[in-house]
């Protein structure tokens, strides 16, 4: 069985190979990138490939030469266990989309994230109003389906049968479920039905408290997901969002759905 952490110990080759299936397909296309050498048309090598703590976290990165700040497509990895690997970062970015400073505070102080508790306000707003969630610092291309099959491919071809990672907000919650995943433990999908129940009309807890008294409580945010996890972030739930563990089994949908009938 093949672990993350000796990745740096394989050749070259034996490494790209694993990389090519880390990069989603449509990366390729839409960005002119030559599955061989991933270079783009210009001859400009376009992966970055990553070691952290010690060469226990791979990363691979998809940059955009025209747009440094914000990776086209990123995604960072580390053993659980002996069968499974963990996602412990990805991020996908459109880099012709406008960008939202919802990164940092404000001041421009680095950083607004749930860690420092700051915001910006004004920023969240620009970034809601255009159709983002929360975190969000331009609209995504709709890689997942493509990114986890390819992540499937390469736990096979490690003899890995596990897929772990952490919701770092609602809608991610919502976006890995349709996409197969369950909760690591089912106390994580008790809370999520319980959150669904408490923005459920009339008498939820949530729902109750979508009175217009701040942007991100505007009444029908419980519609929808995107809507949710903007109260959420606004802070609806009177303490902080719990950041479930999920998993996914190799080939395997875990049939989950703790929003019924939720659009997106």
């Amino acid at each position: 069985m093949m672990l993350v952490r000796d990745f740096p110990f394989l050749t070259e080759e034996e490494r790209l190979d694993l990389v090519r299936l880390l990069i989603p397909e449509p990366c390729f296309r839409t960005f002119g990138i030559d599955r061989e050498t991933f270079r783009d048309a210009q001859g400009r090598l376009r992966l970055r490939i990553m070691y952290r703590n010690q060469g226990r976290i791979f990363g691979v990165r998809i940059l955009h030469p025209e747009v440094p700040l914000d990776p086209v497509y990123s995604i960072f990895l580390q053993d659980y266990e002996q069968d499974g690997v963990d996602v412990i970062g990805l991020n996908i970015n459109d880099p012709h989309a406008p960008r939202f400073q919802v990164d940092l505070d404000e001041y421009g102080r680095i950083p607004a994230d749930h860690f420092s508790g700051r915001r910006n306000i004004p920023e969240e707003i620009r970034a809601m109003e255009a159709g983002l969630a929360p975190g969000q610092v331009r609209k995504g291309l709709r890689w997942i389906r493509d990114v986890l099959e390819g992540l499937e491919a390469l736990l096979r071809r490690m003899g890995k049968r596990w897929i772990y990672c952490e919701a770092m907000a609602y809608h991610n919650a919502m976006v890995y479920e349709r996409h197969g995943f369950g909760y690591q433990f089912r106390t994580w999908e008790h809370e999520m039905r319980w959150i669904d129940r408490e923005f459920r009309p009339p008498h939820g807890l949530f729902f109750r408290k979508l009175d217009g008294s701040t942007p991100f409580r505007r009444p029908g945010m419980e519609r929808t997901v995107r809507g949710r996890s903007w109260a959420i972030h606004d802070g609806i739930m009177g303490r902080p969002w719990p950041r479930p563990a999920m998993v996914k089994e190799v080939g395997v949908h875990a049939g989950v759905n703790t929003f019924p009938g939720g659009e997106y």
